[in-house]
């Protein structure tokens, strides 16, 4: 599917958004002024996240690539390989008027396209609390100026809002507790709130005939017994968000029935500016699905990888006030190791979009499960999600910056990963 050129590209990230907090997938959800203004967009039913943390999603979001390939392995790794090129540095480069806010935008600290994003409310102590005034007021430039603009909305992560209530339960407690169902309707407010009155707001005041519009989430948000949260483990609910997506000129957009991934907006995006970015990269043009239908008679699968080695927490008054000139490396601070999580792991995870396989790099012990139904499943066959994750690993184009700036513990692991493969002795 070809189409003209777009030359305003509206991203809304949507933390801790998983796929069943939507009307279309949930009918619990009442968002009927949100469902009118996006009743013309297309829905991803198959939309996975590289990563269940908000640096190493974005970042994926915003390049192209996977972590392995970034470098942002985990939410606390502090940089990206470098010379790898992001949206806004292209766009701005390509001469589009660049907005970045976020209800959070010191999570961005340290990262290649920090710079380039700022708060919601510039003039507000607290974002949620923030007014869209001054946001609109950037996004109504003369119809002639081309645009690149990324909202990024905090409000449904952690507490979701319960903040301040007295005796607020603790969405662990409830979990634990086996009260998942409020739990759920907790979170489910906080996305309401987000979808019925910021997002609303903000739509109903663009000429949408103009404007390329993706809404997604970074991660979902587990609340199941494996998980309450995000960071911990590659859990279904917090892989699978949903994607919305509206071009201009294209009418009944159709997203490819294979799985596709958070790195398939880059080549999306760019290709619908007619820019090109010399990517190389795993993702795909969501508007070429023929090219994606048309992999082997496996069929595609998805890769998403956590690594908590140094913890899953990256919002620390350390970290925050830190100067940009002490970050070393991606681990380093003043050529020093920033400290190791106890508890950490790394796990990878291979999806064709209907199951989920993850596996523990360290032990090999693994999950094999359905999406949907989070069922627990017999896997037949573990290597050949271990052989599609090698071939992944070992043909990607990016090797040589994980070579450039590997760490002693991530070369030890890629040497090890040869040597099963048979490329060293």
């Amino acid at each position: 599917m070809k189409t003209n050129t777009v030359n305003k590209f509206l991203l809304i990230s949507i933390d801790c958004w998983r796929f069943d907090a939507l009307s279309r997938t949930n009918p619990l959800f009442n968002t009927p002024k949100f469902d009118m203004l996006t009743q013309d967009f297309s829905l991803a039913e198959k939309f996975f996240v590289p990563a269940p943390a908000t640096r190493p999603s974005h970042t994926s979001y915003f390049t192209g690539l996977y972590a392995f390939e970034h470098g942002v392995y985990g939410q606390t790794y502090l940089k990206m390989f470098e010379g790898i090129p992001n949206l806004f540095q292209i766009f701005n480069d390509a001469g589009y008027h660049i907005t970045g806010r976020s209800e959070r935008p010191e999570v961005f600290r340290f990262l290649d396209f920090e710079p380039f994003i700022t708060a919601i409310d510039p003039n507000a102590e607290a974002q949620h609390l923030g007014s869209l005034e001054d946001l609109m007021r950037q996004l109504k430039q003369p119809a002639d100026v081309p645009q690149f603009c990324f909202l990024h909305f905090w409000y449904t992560h952690g507490g979701y809002g319960m903040s301040g209530i007295p005796g607020a339960p603790s969405l662990k407690w409830l979990v634990d507790n086996d009260r998942i169902d409020e739990a759920l309707r907790i979170y489910y407010a906080a996305a309401t709130h987000i979808l019925e009155f910021k997002l609303v707001e903000i739509l109903k005041q663009l000429q949408l005939s103009e404007w390329a519009v993706f809404i997604f989430g970074d991660h979902g948000e587990g609340i199941c017994k494996e998980i309450t949260d995000h960071g911990g483990t590659l859990n279904q609910n917090v892989l699978h968000v949903p994607l919305l997506a509206h071009i201009p000129r294209v009418r009944d957009l159709t997203f490819p029935d294979a799985p596709l991934s958070a790195i398939d907006l880059f080549p999306t995006i760019t290709n619908l500016a007619g820019i090109d970015a010399d990517y190389q990269g795993y993702g795909q043009d969501l508007l070429s699905p023929s090219e994606i239908d048309s992999f082997g008679p496996s069929g595609r699968l998805i890769l998403s990888e956590l690594d908590s080695l140094y913890g899953i927490g990256f919002l620390s008054k350390n970290n925050l006030e830190m100067p940009h000139h002490r970050v070393t490396s991606r681990t380093t601070v003043d050529n020093v190791e920033i400290n190791r999580y106890s508890e950490g792991v790394r796990l990878w995870s291979l999806t064709d979009g209907e199951h989920l396989y993850r596996e523990d790099e360290e032990t090999g012990e693994f999950v094999y499960r359905h999406v949907l139904s989070g069922e627990d499943l017999r896997c037949e066959d573990p290597d050949r999600f271990r052989d599609a994750y090698d071939d992944i690993l070992m043909n990607s184009n990016y090797q040589h910056l994980q070579a450039r700036d590997a760490t002693a513990e991530e070369t030890e692991i890629l040497e090890d990963r040869l040597r099963d493969l048979g490329y060293v002795e």
